[in-house]
């Protein structure tokens, strides 16, 4: 029998029998939202009086503390009302267990830490970028007799200069750079994609595709960029930033990035001849598994089609000597980039 006073509901059990009480879920749920914010029981007050329900202190007191029999104040409708709008949740996940609420806070944070993760690798991206345009700038003996020139001119002492020139062309201080931002890109991979962070199979997990950003960096130097106006490349630039740091294209690449930041064309050759040398590679590599197998496949049948008439899926199947089931999957990988405007 409950004890004398305790509000309860006697529908309300879980499998163990031990009651389910919403009441007392409530006043959990206070007291472990007041604690993760650092409220005290007079801001918690204060919270709901602006939410509309005016409250005293002395009111939050009794809800949380519980009498020496086990019972509370009770909550009204209003104050429930009130309180589901100040902790930002619906009004029935107040009544709730605390491992439910504890749970949904943690996937809150994971997803926050997923999405957070992203910008970082994007922002990351472009600091190498830019880090890669310094190094590029510095290893000629020209521009660096101008920044030189420049510090000499605001009076700053030429060793300082020429440590922050070494800082930048540091080639242990870029590796390490670099492996920092591959590090972050694979924790991120394996947390998921900030949607079902619940690790999948490893063999259906969906790697990232080299193959797709090859194709998309070669679309962009080899077409995009010759037929665009000088002053809208940066812009396209900009926008395969993850693709060129993530297959380390920026170093072969910072030629024409850098010409084109600062107003000036620059032939792409180079950069187009470096993705399909490495498009081969990948083709001709000996795959570890079917991912890879597909992977390998992609880009082989992205050099099969360059220049060649349009042919029926079964015909280049057929040349390549694959089922017409792996060549659709693998075309799939080659040209993802199109299908999700993939960054």
């Amino acid at each position: 029998m409950p004890v004398a006073g305790k509000r309860s509901d006697p529908d309300q059990t879980n499998q163990s029998g031990v009651r389910s009480l919403s009441e007392e879920n409530v006043a959990l749920r206070i007291a472990w939202e007041m604690r993760r914010r650092g409220w005290s029981q007079e801001r918690m007050a204060q919270e709901l009086t602006n939410a509309g329900c005016p409250t005293h202190q002395s009111a939050i007191s009794k809800i949380v503390n519980p009498k020496p029999d086990g019972s509370r104040r009770a909550i009204s409708v209003d104050e429930a009302i009130a309180l589901a709008r100040v902790f930002g949740i619906a009004l029935e996940e107040l009544p709730l267990p605390m491992d439910d609420a504890e749970g949904r806070d943690l996937h809150d944070l994971s997803r926050t830490v997923t999405h957070e993760g992203r910008n970082a690798t994007e922002q990351y991206a472009r600091f190498l970028l830019a880090w890669a345009r310094l190094r590029h700038r510095f290893a000629q003996e020209q521009s660096r007799a101008a920044y030189e020139g420049f510090l000499a001119q605001r009076r700053v002492d030429p060793d300082a200069a020429e440590q922050a020139i070494a800082l930048w062309r540091d080639a242990d201080s870029w590796r390490e750079a670099t492996a920092g931002y591959d590090k972050l890109h694979r924790i991120l991979q394996a947390m998921g994609d900030g949607r079902d962070l619940t690790p999948p199979a490893q063999e259906s997990r969906r790697r990232h595709s080299a193959v797709a950003d090859l194709l998309r960096l070669r679309e962009l130097f080899a077409t995009k960029i010759p037929s665009t106006p000088v002053r809208v490349v940066p812009d396209l630039i900009y926008h395969v930033t993850e693709a060129l740091v993530r297959t380390g294209m920026q170093e072969t690449a910072i030629g024409v990035i850098d010409a084109y930041e600062r107003g000036t064309t620059h032939p792409t050759d180079a950069v187009t001849k470096e993705i399909d040398r490495r498009l081969r590679q990948i083709g001709d590599r000996q795959p570890e598994d079917r991912l890879d197998y597909l992977e390998s496949l992609a880009a082989r049948i992205a050099l099969n089609q360059r220049g060649q008439p349009q042919q029926s899926p079964e015909d280049v199947a057929a040349e390549l000597e694959v089922s017409i089931e792996d060549y659709l999957e693998a075309r799939k990988i080659a040209y993802r980039h199109r299908e999700t405007g993939m960054k």
